[in-house]
Formats: structure tokens, C-alpha cells, sequence
């Protein structure tokens, strides 16, 4: 529960108030992320993320569907190969893959990679139910070519029967 504070108390907090330079300028926006301890990868990547927050192109909805075709991908190789793995162990191998730790320091150059964070992520990501609508026909490409993957093909490899 929030501590009740006086008028006096407030009074003494509008005076304590840390004196900041507006932002005006450039240049202001400079001193005040350096002030912050705020890295310019870090600032554009925050900007980025809250100005295209829910649209398509957004930052968020590239890495999603990055990761999702990394995984459709890994998931036509093993089926190519012969065995579909337990889904998380091809999440496993998916965040393994070089490709996948390029393409996250890429979007994400100011947060350290966690290999069990980002398995976690990908492999809750891929089981909600309000992402199946991004596992469908003329989402994917089969790799290194131009073919859309079709739907009977998705389906066989993400949802196996057993």
C-alpha cells in the first residue's frame, strides 16, 4: 500500500524533484540517454518496438514469424530425414542453430542470449492457441526455394498424428 503523503510531504517532493533539461533537441535526447545509461542500440530498438507495437513489420512480429519459420524449417528436415522429434526437441535444436543467434543479436543487440530463455519462449510461443493462425499455407517458403509449403504439408509436420 502506497505511503500517504501530506500536502507538506508532497510540497517537499515537487521541491526534491531532480532538475532535468527538457528535450528539445538532438542533442538534448543525447545527454539525457547518456545520463540514463541508455545505448543507442537500446534506444531504437524501445522506439521501434512502441511506435510499431501490434502492426505487421513490426519488430516483434518479424522475430516471431523468423522464429516460426526456423522451426516450420527444422521441421520439414526432419521429416526429410525421416523422424519428427518431439517438438521440444526440435525447438532445441532450432535456437541451437547459428541462424537463430545471428538473427537475435540482429533485433536484439543490447540484450544478452539465453539459450534456456529463448527455448522456453519459442516453445510456449508455438503451443498458443491464438499463434495457429500463423502456421498456415503462404506463410512458408521450403528452404532455398520459391514453392509455398502447402497446408496438408504443415499439417503433417506440425501436428503428427501419433
Amino acid at each position: 500500500m502506497p505511503k500517504k503523503v501530506g500536502i507538506g510531504g508532497l510540497h517537499r517532493l515537487v521541491e526534491e524533484y531532480p532538475n532535468t533539461r527538457p528535450v528539445k533537441t538532438y542533442g538534448d535526447l543525447e545527454y539525457t540517454l547518456r545520463k540514463l545509461g541508455v545505448k543507442p542500440g537500446e534506444a531504437f530498438r524501445i522506439i521501434n518496438e512502441k511506435k510499431h507495437h501490434k502492426e505487421e513489420g513490426s519488430i516483434r512480429f518479424n522475430w516471431k514469424m523468423i522464429r516460426f519459420t526456423l522451426y516450420v524449417w527444422e521441421r520439414v528436415q526432419e521429416e526429410k530425414n525421416g523422424y519428427l522429434k518431439p517438438k521440444i526437441d526440435t525447438v532445441k535444436k532450432v535456437v541451437e542453430n547459428r541462424k537463430f543467434r545471428n538473427f537475435y543479436l540482429a533485433y536484439f543487440p543490447d540484450i544478452d542470449f539465453s539459450y534456456t530463455d529463448e527455448v522456453r519462449k519459442l516453445n510456449k510461443l508455438i503451443a498458443e492457441k491464438p499463434q495457429q493462425q500463423y502456421f498456415k499455407e503462404g506463410y512458408y517458403l521450403y528452404p532455398g526455394s520459391r514453392k509455398v509449403i502447402p497446408q496438408s504439408h504443415l499439417n503433417n509436420i506440425l501436428y503428427p498424428k501419433k
